[in-house]
């Protein structure tokens, strides 16, 4: 009986310490609602500026638009993932996988926004979402697999109008050897004048010794 309550204790203990969902429902729940609040603030925003323009009540309209798009990014985001996690995840999806994903969260998305603004625009807005949620996937792809050559443009510009040119480790050996030359055959002359020199010296010596 005691083995028995104390099994029954840490298995309480371990339900408490996971908490009341699964981590499998917080990863696929969280990241949408996340999404979908930074599509709400951006709504709310969108909403309060619109109500500038038309002369209406900008808490209202932020309000409604805010909901709008805190639905919109939710739907767009949770269905997203569930087509992701379904196909094997992020990691193994190829760019047009990633693309289809998202123009069918897209379609679940702007069914969900129809709607809520009227049976009317339900494929109006089907359509439209499929296109943006595509061409987004489309420009991210681009994005993602897109090399940083913008520094290194940057600098071959500016290198065609600068003075100054960045030299490698062999330039530099070579240069420097260069100089070392240019030295070295400066301090020749030097020796040779000097014993030029000297000689010379030497011979007005023994010339006035002579007379």
């Amino acid at each position: 009986m005691a083995n028995d309550r104390n099994q029954m204790v840490s298995v309480r203990q371990r339900q408490s310490s996971r908490g009341l969902f699964s981590p499998e429902v917080v990863d696929l729940v969280v990241p949408p609602l996340k999404f979908g609040g930074y599509a709400g603030t951006v709504g709310v925003l969108a909403g309060v500026g619109g109500s500038i323009f038309q002369e209406a009540n900008p808490i209202i309209w932020g309000t409604v638009s805010g909901f709008q798009w805190f639905t919109l990014g939710t739907s767009f985001w949770f269905t997203r993932s569930i087509i992701v996690k379904g196909w094997g995840g992020e990691e193994r999806l190829k760019n047009g996988d990633k693309t289809i994903a998202s123009a069918i969260a897209g379609t679940a998305a702007g069914s969900v926004g129809g709607l809520i603004r009227g049976p009317k625009n339900i494929l109006p807005a089907m359509f439209v979402f499929t296109i943006v949620g595509a061409g987004g996937q489309m420009i991210a792809n681009r994005m993602a697999t897109r090399k940083p050559k913008v520094h290194d443009e940057k600098e071959s510009f500016w290198s065609r109008w600068s003075p100054l040119k960045k030299l490698t480790d062999q330039e530099y050996r070579d240069m420097m050897s260069e100089k070392m030359l240019r030295i070295d055959a400066d301090i020749a002359l030097i020796d040779d004048r000097i014993a030029e020199l000297k000689k010379q010296a030497e011979e007005e010596e023994l010339k006035g010794s002579s007379t």
